[in-house]
C-alpha cells in the first residue's frame, strides 16, 4: 500500500507540473507561440546573434527571438538543449536501450521543466517502460529464474535487479522510476569575456548547483530499483566562439534509502555536451539544424566499475518553440549491464 501511494503521489506531482506549464502558456502570462514579426529570422539589419537565433546577449540575458526574451528564465536558447535556459517546456521522448547482457528496454518518457524564476527551475521525468530480459537469462538454467536477480551490471541506473518472480515470458511492462532535478543558477557566478575569434563578440560562463532525486515508483522490480537516490549536482557551461556551447553536468549518486536486498549506490555520472549549430533558424528544410554530441562517463565506486557512452544528437527547429531530434548512442567497450546501443527520438515544446 505504501508503494502504491508513493507511486500515485509522485506521478500526480509530475502531471501537475506538466499541467501548470500548459496552463501558464494558455493563460496569457507567457509569450504567445505565434511570434509573427518578432521571429523574423532574416530581418534586414538584425543583430548577428539575434539573426542566427542561437546566441545569448552579452549580459547573459535573452538572445534568439523575442519569444525567448519574454520567457521566464530564458537565455535565448532555441533548441532546448542549453542547461542555462530556465524556461518552462515539455520534452517527451522515446528511447530504446540494449544492454551488453541482452536486456532490451523501450521507454516512453514524460519529461519537462518548470521555471520557478530566472535563477531556479525544476525538471520532472517519469517513464513508461517495456523490458525484454529473456535473452539475459542464462540458458543453462532453462529459462527465467523465479526469485533470482537479473544479470544487470552496476553502471546503469534505472534497470531493476530486485528478486521478485519474473514473467515466464521474460518481459515486463509498467511504470519506471520517477526523477526530479532542482537547479539553482546564481547570477554572481556568471562571467563574460571577449571571444578569441568567430561571430560572437562576447562569450559567457555559468555555474549551476542543485540535486537530482530518483524515487522508486516502478510497478515491477525489473522496471526500476528499490532505492531512493540523492544526487548532488554541479554544472558548468561556457559559450563557444562558433555560436554553440560546452556543458559539463556532474552528478554524485548516493543511495539514501534501499531495501535490504538492493545494491549499494555510490557512483559518479557525467553528462558532457558540445552543442554546435549547423545552420541558422529559418523556414527552409535545411534551416535550424544543430549537432549535440553527448558523452557519459560513469564510475561506480562500490563495484569499482567504469563505463563510457557517447550519443550524437541531431536536431532541427521546426518552428518557434518546436524542436525535433534523433539521438543514436553506443557504449564504448561495454561489459555486462553496460549500454551497448541506444536510440532516442523526441520533441521539445516551449511555453
Amino acid at each position: 500500500m505504501t508503494r502504491e501511494r508513493l507511486r500515485v503521489g509522485i506521478v500526480s506531482i509530475i502531471v501537475g507540473f506538466a499541467a501548470c506549464s500548459v496552463a501558464h502558456a494558455q493563460s496569457g502570462s507567457g509569450p504567445a507561440l505565434d511570434s509573427g514579426v518578432k521571429y523574423d529570422w532574416l530581418a534586414e539589419g538584425a543583430d548577428l546573434r539575434l539573426d542566427y537565433g542561437w546566441g545569448r546577449q552579452d549580459n547573459g540575458g535573452g538572445g534568439g527571438n523575442g519569444d525567448a526574451e519574454e520567457r521566464v528564465g530564458s537565455t535565448g536558447d532555441e533548441t532546448g538543449t542549453d542547461p542555462r535556459d530556465f524556461s518552462s517546456k515539455l520534452m517527451p521522448y522515446y528511447r530504446f536501450d540494449e544492454l551488453k547482457n541482452g536486456v532490451k528496454s523501450h521507454s516512453l518518457v514524460l519529461f519537462g521543466m518548470y521555471a520557478l524564476s530566472a535563477e531556479m527551475a525544476i525538471t520532472y521525468e517519469v517513464p513508461l517502460k517495456y523490458v525484454d530480459y529473456e535473452d539475459a537469462i542464462p540458458k543453462s538454467f532453462g529459462g527465467p529464474l523465479s526469485g533470482a536477480p537479473l544479470p544487470v551490471g552496476p553502471s546503469l541506473p534505472g534497470f531493476g535487479t530486485g528478486g521478485s518472480d519474473f514473467d515466464p515470458d521474460g518481459d515486463e511492462f509498467g511504470l519506471g522510476d520517477a526523477n526530479f532535478r532542482f537547479f539553482y543558477k546564481p547570477k554572481s557566478w556568471g562571467r563574460s569575456f571577449d571571444a578569441p575569434f568567430g561571430p560572437k563578440p562576447k562569450l559567457t560562463t555559468s555555474w549551476m548547483f542543485g540535486a537530482e532525486v530518483t524515487v522508486p515508483t516502478h510497478t515491477d522490480d525489473v522496471l526500476g530499483d528499490d532505492v531512493v537516490v540523492l544526487s548532488p549536482m554541479v554544472v558548468f557551461v561556457v559559450d563557444t566562439p562558433t555560436m554553440g556551447f560546452f556543458a559539463m553536468m556532474n552528478f554524485f549518486d548516493f543511495g539514501v534509502y534501499r531495501d535490504n536486498d538492493e545494491k549499494y549506490v555510490q557512483r559518479y555520472r557525467g553528462r558532457w555536451f558540445l552543442m554546435q549549430p549547423l545552420s541558422k533558424p529559418g523556414p527552409e528544410l535545411l534551416d535550424g539544424l544543430y549537432l549535440l554530441p553527448e558523452f557519459q562517463p560513469i564510475y561506480d565506486f562500490h563495484e569499482n566499475h567504469f563505463s563510457f557512452w557517447v550519443g550524437p544528437e541531431f536536431g532541427k527547429i521546426l518552428s518557434p518553440g518546436r524542436i525535433a531530434y534523433v539521438k543514436p548512442g553506443w557504449g564504448v567497450d561495454p561489459e555486462g549491464g553496460d549500454r551497448e546501443f541506444t536510440f532516442e527520438v523526441g520533441f521539445r515544446f516551449f511555453f
